[in-house]
């Protein structure tokens, strides 16, 4: 059973609700919000997909590693781990061949959007060899995967994207597990905590972190651009399996940063965090 866009409306709602909580916490709020998962098993997961569209894109990867994070105050015990690539349907096999086709001409009057044959290069599809399996099969070993650990909880950067498609993608059948958005928590806690503290503290590394973030007059929660600033391998970014590795080794030294800035006052870098993230949603 395919998933109503009514129902993606409600479930992206849900998604805003969530994400909401972490409004206004200060730092040491949101590392006890961490710690009511201690008894939980953490997944961290990522998606590759044709697009942004669900409803017509398909995905072409699922990777996830399951753990239990010790209080993230050491490398964390690997449970269990995913990773599958799918089989490309019909229509993106059809896609594949128009895009291959375009003059230069056509590529130029698409702007910055990616060619399907771009994305699947991007993503290192084909290079590993391996098997590729159908996209419903992918998706139910993935929910299996998920149920079969005791209190799960999803974790994911840019937790909504990935959250969406699997919901549409399987038909509704992704449970409802509590989420923590990595890319939030960069944006509403680790980036204006590293400000306070360079700021009010004179933190020189806080400093040199904010440094190697900044992009187009902003701070940049891109966990390629953070892992980079960390001096996290970027190797094989994009590749599902890989991203998450490197988003579990990313997340832990966000912990450290905020553990160690966790006296720092946030409230006007939040604010203004809170500002850009809403102005991106009304787009």
């Amino acid at each position: 059973m395919k998933i109503t866009r009514r129902q993606l409306r409600s479930l992206i709602k849900e998604e805003i609700v969530r994400e909401s909580r972490y409004f206004g916490m200060s730092v040491p709020q949101v590392l006890a919000f961490f710690d009511t998962f201690s008894d939980n098993t953490w997944i961290f997961f990522d998606t590759e997909t044709m697009g942004f569209k669900p409803h017509e894109q398909q995905l072409t990867e699922i990777g996830a590693v399951a753990v239990n994070p010790r209080g993230w105050t050491g490398d964390p015990e690997i449970l269990g781990q995913f990773n599958e690539k799918i089989t490309l349907q019909p229509d993106t096999v059809e896609q594949l061949r128009q895009d291959k086709a375009l003059s230069p001409e056509e590529r130029a009057a698409r702007g910055r959007s990616l060619t399907s044959p771009e994305i699947l290069s991007m993503t290192r599809y084909g290079e590993s060899g391996g098997t590729y399996k159908d996209e419903q099969e992918v998706l139910d070993g993935f929910l299996a995967f998920v149920d079969s650990f005791p209190n799960p909880v999803l974790v994911a950067q840019n937790a909504s994207f990935d959250m969406k498609y699997i919901s549409v993608r399987s038909g509704g059948r992704l449970g409802r597990y509590p989420v923590i958005d990595t890319m939030r928590i960069m944006q509403l806690f680790l980036i204006p905590a590293l400000r306070a503290m360079r700021d009010d503290d004179g933190d020189e590394e806080a400093g040199e972190l904010l440094s190697k973030m900044k992009r187009r007059g902003g701070y940049s929660a891109s966990m390629g651009v953070v892992s980079g600033a960390y001096g996290v391998s970027t190797d094989e970014w994009h590749n599902a399996l890989a991203d998450v590795k490197m988003l579990m080794a990313l997340f832990q030294h966000v912990i450290d940063s905020l553990r160690k800035g966790s006296g720092a006052n946030i409230r006007s870098g939040q604010e203004y965090a809170i500002k850009q993230i809403t102005r991106r949603n009304r787009r």
